[in-house]
């Protein structure tokens, strides 16, 4: 069992394991670049900064209000040293939640600030824009857990509307990262079928990737004995949305202890929520790059691209041990249809679809215990020539605080 985090530690970095989604905004706005968008060096420092801000500071700000909403589901989680939450104990509530609202808030003021410090490249409509919609879907999610959490110790829990509407609603999170890069790179304004089209990509990648990580999280509720899952929960640990995702997990034993199990590695349940919302986004994913590769696709080449999609994403969902393989195959496929029909950039075109392919083949390979693997590898940043600078910029004990939570060396 790991040590619990530091209070210094986690204002400064409050969700560590989730650092990989913040590349979401730059990557979407370097493929719109590779793609053909004009890219100058005020958009590319524009896009950095707006960047900064939404993953230092505005997203930040969000994971810190909803770790105040769950600190006290979240002291009473199984895995509640391991998660990297709002630290306890619940002696220490108050003096706790208050630093992290106003660090919280401190965020969101140096926000404010920043846009308005930088008059020239016109910040204050994009991050007033971006944080609106942040804190627009946290204002929604927070309401629909609410409602639809705490209520039952039944496994797995009903399928009730809120908690349906829950798995929905946790994908708006990655369209807004991802439609922030676009929206810097090209002019969605003058092209709304490809802001349509890549939301609805980029808005089904989440509830793919967060569905499927959730059914891994509810391991933490189940004990093994290499025969059958047990599953053991209370109400007020409020995690009926995970705990409502064990249905479509496979039947039998995991042969390993729950939190060594990847049950996603294999063939899964087409109707589980991860796999229909993945047919959605690889279906608007390779619609996407042919309307980004070519603004005037004439309806039956977008149509066709739409097609291919969803057949190569349907193959490699009912796929298992090959999945690989298969992912490969589709993506020969869609590389030779633009090419045989003469449209621009095929490989560009390509991208969106073999991009989230890369990431289902990513996350789906995942257990309970490494799911945050990639902060993991970037503790060798610590000897890195930069980290001179962060123990000067942060201090020594606040520095010391966060390496102790990376558990890597000082």
């Amino acid at each position: 069992m790991s040590h619990p985090r530091s209070l210094p530690g986690y204002l400064v970095v409050p969700r560590p394991k989730d650092a990989v989604k913040g590349l979401l905004m730059p990557f979407v706005f370097v493929l719109a670049v590779v793609a053909g968008a004009d890219a100058t060096g005020r958009t590319v420092v524009r896009a950095l900064i707006v960047w900064g801000a939404l993953e230092l500071l505005i997203y930040p700000a969000r994971y810190q209000w909803n770790d105040i909403r769950g600190f006290v589901a979240d002291q009473q989680h199984p895995s509640q040293r391991d998660r990297g939450r709002l630290p306890g104990p619940m002696e220490r509530a108050r003096a706790h939640v208050t630093a992290s609202c106003a660090v919280a808030m401190a965020r969101l003021a140096v926000t404010a600030v920043l846009a308005l410090a930088l008059p020239g490249l016109h910040l204050v409509g994009v991050l007033t824009v971006v944080t609106a919609a942040v804190f627009g879907v946290a204002v929604v999610y927070e309401a629909l857990r609410a409602r639809g959490t705490g209520r039952t110790a039944t496994i797995p829990p009903p399928t009730r509307p809120a908690v349906v509407a829950l798995w929905i609603v946790v994908g708006a999170g990655y369209a807004v990262r991802g439609m922030t890069g676009l929206a810097l790179a090209v002019d969605l304004g003058r092209r709304p079928a490809l802001a349509v089209s890549a939301a609805v990509a980029l808005w089904a990648f989440g509830i793919a990737f967060v569905t499927s990580r959730w059914a891994l999280e509810s391991l933490a509720f189940a004990t093994s004995d290499h025969g059958p899952l047990r599953w053991t929960a209370r109400a007020d640990h409020a995690r009926e949305h995970l705990l409502a995702l064990v249905r479509w997990l496979p039947s039998g034993t995991a042969g390993c202890p729950p939190a060594d199990w990847t049950p996603l590695r294999g063939r899964t349940s087409p109707a589980a929520p991860w796999n229909v919302a993945l047919l959605v986004a690889g279906t608007s994913a390779a619609l996407t790059g042919t309307l980004l590769t070519t603004p005037d696709a004439s309806p039956g080449h977008a149509l066709f691209a739409a097609a291919l999609g969803a057949v190569t994403t349907t193959a490699a969902i009912l796929s298992a041990h090959r999945r690989p393989v298969v992912v490969v195959a589709g993506a020969v496929l869609q590389l030779l249809a633009p090419a045989l029909t003469a449209q621009p950039r095929p490989v560009a075109a390509l991208l969106p679809w073999l991009s989230l392919m890369i990431a289902y083949l990513t996350f789906s390979s995942r257990s309970l215990h490494t799911i945050g693997l990639l902060p993991g590898r970037l503790r060798s940043l610590a000897a890195s020539p930069f980290v001179p600078l962060a123990r000067t910029v942060l201090g020594q004990a606040t520095w010391d605080a966060i390496r102790k939570d990376a558990g890597g060396p000082r």
